[in-house]
């Protein structure tokens, strides 16, 4: 498989998870708006809508090339150790599909968890999975910076934005 379409099934799995994030996954685990501040989806809304914009932005760039015959470079359709002139680097551009779904798994679980285990709980959880999932093996570091990630966040939509976080409360 050439790095270009490894490349182009990885946006679209981006863009089929982000999908699936504003038609279902938002609308279902967020809170109700009560009226005042931000929406509770809003930063969700946000950031599946950055994410998709970027995939098919990625996407589009591969379909015009090839649609108008504009040549894409060799280092940007090829695998750098595949490429003849010998100068390349073996993980340098490279989709691992296994390591996106380690790093979307997590997510997914998040948005089912929030809604039981609450916002604080689950959060620690996940910045814990994703760390590990990326290769940190740091256990202090990766607790300390979960709490003051979730602490921070907590404080900042909860009492900055005031946005109500989902999921039982456990600290107001």
């Amino acid at each position: 498989m050439t790095r270009l379409k490894r490349d182009s099934i990885g946006y679209l799995v981006v863009i089929g998870f982000c999908v699936l994030l504003i038609t279902w996954a938002i609308p279902v685990y967020t809170p109700a708006y009560p009226g005042y501040g931000a929406s509770p989806a809003l930063v969700g809304y946000v950031a599946a809508g950055v994410m998709l914009f970027m995939a098919c932005l990625s996407l589009a760039r591969v379909l015009v090339a090839l649609r108008f015959g504009r040549p894409i470079p060799s280092r940007e359709r090829e695998f750098p150790e595949d490429l003849d002139d010998g100068a390349g680097f073996t993980q340098v551009g490279r989709v691992n599909l296994r390591h996106l779904a380690s790093l979307m798994l997590p997510c997914l679980l998040l948005l089912v968890a929030i809604g039981y285990l609450g916002y604080e709980l689950t959060s620690f959880v996940f910045l814990m999975l994703l760390q590990f999932a990326i290769g940190s093996r740091r256990w202090l570091q990766s607790v300390v910076v979960s709490i003051s990630l979730v602490v921070v966040l907590f404080v900042v939509m909860r009492y900055g934005f005031g946005v109500p976080v989902p999921g039982p409360q456990y600290f107001l």
